[in-house]
């Protein structure tokens, strides 16, 4: 397994120091950056001795999903798989709660079905430049489309796209109140990438006293085969430092 961080670009000295060997970046922050901004990022990156290995936040909120031409999705898109390539990443984490949200007045279900339209056309542009495309499942309170991880998983296997597969993140699964026993059926490929943080409200980074309780998803998790990423997208404090050194001991200990 490969042990990184959701992070902004001033962290990543810290990160590699506290032992995680990858960042995943907010696309939406990077989106309007010119080429020499985007190159600056991937040698400071390079310089600290972590790897870009992929990116969170596909779609700013800002950014209009529904009632537009799908050229239109499909242009941002290009453009952030552009800057993926740039930094020789692999994967983009399709989460944007609000980009998807229904908007008002509309269906949910015809939403819902415009949404994987959206997500399939993104995946198939995607393979063209080596990216992976993975959908997370949000927790009801950021979005009203897709928010289990059994939803997510359905959607990607009715799909059919190869490189479009679905993530589980603690933090949502822990707020929906799923159940681990979703993960007792998975197929090989079915869960493609990981997001954690302690399984509390305050989305905090794990300390040692979650160590036990986290303990039982990671084995839940190996047991279903599962051996990819894990990607700590947590509330920081003050020590960020600090709490990610003792957060990325606690993944190699529970893995």
């Amino acid at each position: 397994m490969r042990f990184g961080v959701c992070c902004d670009p001033r962290r990543f000295e810290a990160a590699a120091a506290a032992g995680l060997v990858y960042a995943e970046l907010p696309m939406a922050s990077l989106h309007g950056k010119s080429k020499e901004e985007i190159l600056q990022i991937r040698r400071l990156a390079d310089g600290c001795g972590i790897s870009v290995d992929g990116f969170n936040c596909f779609f700013g909120g800002d950014v209009r999903l529904y009632g537009v031409p799908a050229e239109e999705v499909l242009s941002y898109a290009a453009v952030n798989f552009e800057i993926a390539n740039a930094f020789g990443a692999v994967y983009c984490v399709v989460g944007s709660g609000a980009a998807r949200r229904v908007p008002a007045g509309a269906d949910g279900a015809e939403t819902e079905k415009r949404f994987a339209e959206i997500l399939c056309g993104i995946a198939e542009l995607a393979r063209k430049y080596g990216v992976e495309i993975y959908l997370e499942p949000l927790c009801y309170a950021e979005t009203d489309v897709i928010n289990t991880f059994e939803q997510g998983l359905a959607l990607c296997r009715a799909a059919g796209v190869g490189n479009l597969g679905c993530l589980v993140d603690l933090y949502h699964f822990y707020k929906n109140g799923e159940d681990l026993s979703v993960f007792d059926d998975l197929e090989p490929g079915d869960l493609r990438h990981v997001h954690l943080a302690r399984p509390d409200e305050d989305r905090r980074a794990p300390t040692e006293t979650d160590a036990e309780t986290l303990k039982l998803w990671a084995e839940k998790l190996k047991a279903s085969g599962y051996d990819g990423r894990v990607s700590l997208e947590c509330i920081w404090g003050d020590d960020f430092g600090g709490e990610a050194k003792t957060a990325a001991k606690i993944l190699k200990e529970i893995f």
